[in-house]
């Protein structure tokens, strides 16, 4: 029922980096993410390793760099295998020191905070989802994947059509239930490909990105099934 995605021709367009937003914050962590900075509280020299509090007087610093990759946020090598559980501890971890609750009514140090949790919060999301994470490293060798990028690859396309179809003529849930974990595996064979895919090297990329598109798909269509109910029509699947 599921078919494996051929790379078909496509246009790579070009990303930006993630920005914080906050002018203040944004000059004043030019200064301390540098060699010979200083803690703003305490004066002491910060390392040039990025953490989100000082290691002399623990005061909260201000947010990093825009440039600040997510994986390097959580200390991780920017791969597409990564370690989950290394990567919620961390997650925990940071999101412990920089939780704006601790640091309300603090003024400008509670607004370098919110840009830190919801930095924090961004990169775990992206990262511990498959397909997000694969978008994610994508967008650092500048492609990005837009809503309205065409799809060519006629198998993948069949294959779509033919879950639609297969959806609409369902009458019970244990039907929907087959369809769901028939999807559930071509996502798992997905993901394998795009691990190999990302390590080559250098990374296919044009491999990637199709078989990103796949797994929007598949993640529809399991969202699909999960709101399926007799009657309800199915709508169409994107990416």
């Amino acid at each position: 029922m599921f078919a494996r995605t051929a790379a078909p021709p496509s246009i790579l367009s070009r990303s930006s980096a993630p920005h914080l937003g906050h002018s203040l914050a944004s000059r004043r962590h030019r200064s301390v993410y540098t060699t010979g900075a200083a803690c703003p509280s305490c004066g002491t020299p910060i390392p040039r390793a990025l953490a989100p509090l000082c290691p002399s007087c623990s005061s909260l610093l201000p947010p990093p760099p825009p440039s600040t990759t997510y994986f390097s946020l959580f200390g991780l090598e920017p791969t597409f295998g990564v370690d989950l559980k290394a990567l919620k501890r961390s997650f925990l971890q940071l999101q412990q020191k920089v939780h704006p609750d601790m640091f309300s009514g603090k003024g400008e140090v509670e607004e370098w905070a919110k840009a830190w949790s919801g930095k924090v919060n961004d990169a775990y999301k992206a990262l511990v989802n498959e397909r997000e994470r694969g978008e994610y490293l994508l967008s650092l060798h500048d492609v990005v994947i837009g809503e309205a990028d065409p799809v060519t690859d006629p198998e993948l396309l069949m294959t779509i059509m033919e879950t639609r179809e297969a959806l609409e003529e369902a009458q019970t849930e244990d039907e929907v239930a087959r369809i769901r974990q028939q999807n559930k595996d071509a996502r798992t064979e997905a993901v394998s490909r795009l691990t190999s895919a990302f390590a080559t090297s250098p990374p296919d990329l044009e491999l990637v990105r199709n078989l990103v598109i796949e797994l929007r798909y598949l993640d529809n269509i399991d969202q699909v099934c999960r709101e399926w109910a007799p009657g309800k029509g199915v709508p169409n699947l994107q990416h």
